[in-house]
């Protein structure tokens, strides 16, 4: 007989069991904090398991960073500045400076100044000042290889030339503040007295530079102009010669300014005279010949009596009453006497006489409108070919009066071309020899006592910013390699299932035993509230036959087994747990008891079920242990006697709980799970792989298993990364939200 307990289903409304099984069907338990959709938890619980090797690592790049920093050599650098003011450059001497271009070319202008300083010219400048290119003195003050003299000595010079000044070019920085013209120069290396020593070069190599280039561009200029004038004044002479001979040659008398472009008050030819008349002419002759024209296409394509000219002629328009009258006379004629009477036929007669005059009067007006309109043509072509003539006459005149205007403007322009170099030639001559500088110098280069690398400080925050992001990649990688179920929420999002317990870690099956007795202990309180959650597991309260099961050996299904078996013990239901691991059995070591006979001599026939249940004295459970290990288990698991046995034990307790092998690479449990009310499958923490888990739980759906939710066993709060207590806390809220309704 099933004993009954206060415990049981019908203690809760039917409304609030539906409520919670809701819950746990839908509810994600979530296990940290979420932001756009990262787990923040997730990460924190990764980084809290990997922490001691996160501070190696960390710890190691540091010390890394101690050694570098130790044994770098120190950098000394020497900083000079120099003032540098914007000045106009002169190249033709008169104009005035615009202000307001030159302030719009400042920036452009100042780091051109820097783009000097760092150019090659300098840097070699600065190597054959201080003598640095005759031997390899500097490149191994600088810590630089010497130059390898087994070639020639030409090349050999070549190669340390081009050495010192990459040297010079890598090891120089110029920087200068934004609302600043102050430059400072700054020159690293090892030797602190080498350092000012070249920053102070440069300072001198970029002022004789700029003095060079200034008095380079004097000298230029003035060559350049004397050529220029000498040019200028061969090109004057040759235009005014050349302007007279046109002159006398067409015959051309200059009475104005033929270069002037205001030419309303100058005299036209007659030529010029004629083509405008003619012009107004033809544009006329053209709007003649266009009206002709349209007259003649509506004529030549519209009947004559609808044409316009036609209705309107007088002869047409008796003609057209004459033949009215008669066809009204012949109409009455009709009426009274058949076509062939004389009367009729000279109607008739009379009628055919006036279209044909029509005819005739019809076609003459058509032919007058073509000949308007041929005339028309005639004019307009005649008119067109006279503005042609005109036109090149024209052309002749003003290409001639063109041609002067263009000598003499080019004599007029060499004029003003050679007194305009003269004076800027002139005014050079007695500018030469004075040179001003827009460069000061405000601090030369001092020797630096105290050497700016290594930075010990940056270096080891470099260091410990490599250590944490090297470290970070590391627990990135181990999650991705190693991706197990460590938490409840990783069961929502992994297996799309519940986690309807969290079993805690607590050693052996003997320990577990302790545990499972001791009511204030935090595993009882784990079994308290996965009993609880399997009493609402199902719509008639707790699951009659509940199979538990798992990925592989080892996950503690057999333990989570015999706890739930217990904590269902606890309320005065009567269980019975049945070993089906036909393979490796653990139920009886767990109780304590002999495997000799169990269900596999049940299954065979050798024994009846009241033979191999047995009453353990100290719990008050019964169990059935799985016996001698068969050859065929699956054999044994697959006739009806395993179907029959379930229904007998499910009449006999309030709960029969099966203990099946673990699912992949076996058919067992799907055998077992066939006859069974509900699956809870057990999956341990951190152990089993989530691709595993999700293949047997996939096959477990595939074959039409109940599946009451997952179960996580061996949970560690401090291997998870979430603190002492997680587990604990975890079962105590799920059962507190079950009575939160009450």
């Amino acid at each position: 007989m099933r004993e009954t307990h206060p415990d049981d289903r019908g203690s809760f409304p039917e409304n609030m069991i539906n409520d919670r099984r809701a819950y746990y069907e839908v509810a994600p338990l979530d296990d940290g904090a979420h932001l756009g959709g990262i787990n923040l938890g997730a990460i924190w619980s990764a980084v809290y398991r990997m922490r001691f090797w996160m501070l190696s690592i960390i710890g190691a790049f540091l010390l890394l960073g101690v050694i570098v920093s130790m044994l770098s050599t120190p950098i000394y650098e020497a900083e000079a500045s120099v003032q540098i003011e914007q000045e106009a450059a002169k190249v033709i001497g008169t104009e005035q400076t615009d202000s307001t271009t030159a302030v719009q070319d400042s920036d452009r202008f100042l780091k051109t100044q820097l783009d000097i300083i760092r150019s090659r010219t300098i840097a070699e400048s600065v190597g054959e000042s201080l003598d640095l290119f005759d031997n390899d003195k500097f490149l191994e003050a600088m810590g630089e290889d010497a130059i390898d003299d087994s070639d020639g000595m030409q090349v050999q010079k070549h190669r340390r030339r081009e050495a010192v000044t990459k040297v010079l070019s890598d090891n120089l920085s110029v920087f200068m503040p934004v609302d600043s013209r102050i430059v400072s120069i700054r020159f690293t290396s090892p030797d602190s007295a080498l350092a000012a020593k070249v920053a102070n070069s440069f300072v001198d190599s970029y002022i004789r530079n700029n003095l060079k280039r200034k008095f380079d561009t004097s000298s230029y200029a003035r060559e350049f102009l004397r050529g220029q004038l000498q040019e200028a004044e061969t090109r004057l002479a040759a235009s005014e010669e050349k302007a007279l001979d046109y002159s006398r040659q067409r015959q051309i008398v200059d009475t104005g300014n033929p270069a002037s472009t205001d030419n309303a008050s100058k005299p036209r030819s007659l030529t010029t005279s004629m083509l405008v008349q003619l012009n107004s002419e033809l544009a006329n002759a053209y709007s003649r010949r266009l009206v002709a024209e349209k007259q003649w296409e509506i004529a030549r394509g519209s009947a004559l009596l609808e044409l316009p000219d036609v209705q309107n002629n007088s002869s047409m328009q008796r003609l057209l009453q004459q033949k009215a009258t008669a066809q009204a006379q012949m109409e009455e004629e009709l009426q009274k006497r058949k076509e062939d009477y004389p009367s009729v036929r000279q109607l008739a007669a009379q009628i055919r006489e006036l279209d044909r005059q029509m005819g005739i009067i019809g076609g003459g007006v058509r032919v007058a409108i073509k000949n308007q309109y041929e005339a028309a043509l005639a004019e307009e072509r005649a008119l067109t070919a006279r503005m042609e003539e005109l036109k090149r006459e024209t052309l002749d005149e003003q290409s001639e009066a063109v041609q002067l205007s263009i000598l003499q403007r080019g004599t007029q322009t060499n004029r003003n071309l050679y007194d305009l170099l003269l004076n800027r030639y002139n005014e050079l001559n007695a500018e030469a020899g004075v040179q001003s500088n827009n460069l000061a110098v405000v601090d030369r280069a001092e020797e630096p006592r105290d050497p700016v690398l290594p930075n010990i400080p940056l270096n080891l925050l470099l260091f410990l910013l490599a250590g944490v992001g090297v470290a970070c990649g590391v627990v990135f990688m181990r999650e991705q390699m190693f991706d197990t179920i460590r938490l409840p929420d990783d069961v929502v999002r992994k297996l799309s299932t519940v986690a309807i317990g969290v079993i805690p870690d607590a050693g052996d099956e003997l320990s577990v035993r302790d545990e499972v007795e001791n009511p204030k202990s935090q595993l009882a309180e784990a079994f308290a509230s996965l009993r609880t959650s399997l009493m609402l597991a199902s719509s008639h309260g707790l699951p009659r036959s509940i199979m538990f099961v798992s990925t592989a050996q080892g996950e503690g299904k057999s333990t989570i087994c015999y706890g739930v078996a217990a904590a269902l013990q606890k309320i005065g239901k009567s269980v019975v747990i049945i070993d089906l691991d036909l393979r490796r059995p653990r139920q009886h070591r767990i109780f304590e008891i002999a495997n000799r006979s169990g269900m596999s001599e049940v299954l065979t026939g050798n024994r009846t079920l009241d033979e191999v249940i047995i009453k353990d004295e100290k719990t008050g459970i019964s169990v059935v242990p799985a016996g001698e290990i068969p050859p065929s288990p699956v054999e044994l698991l697959s006739s009806q006697l395993l179907k029959d046995v379930i229904a007998q034990l499910v009449e006999r307790f309030d709960a029969v709980l099966v203990d099946s092998p673990p699912l992949l690479g076996l058919a067992d449990a799907v055998i077992i799970g066939s006859v069974v009310e509900k699956c809870l499958f057990v999956v341990a923490a951190g152990k089993t792989p989530s691709q595993g888990v999700r293949r047997a739980v996939g096959r477990l759906r595939a074959s039409g298993v109940a599946l009451a939710g997952v179960v996580l066993s061996r949970f560690s709060a401090k291997e998870a990364g979430y603190g002492y207590g997680y587990g604990y806390g975890y079962g105590y809220n799920m059962y507190s939200y079950e009575h939160k309704d009450d």
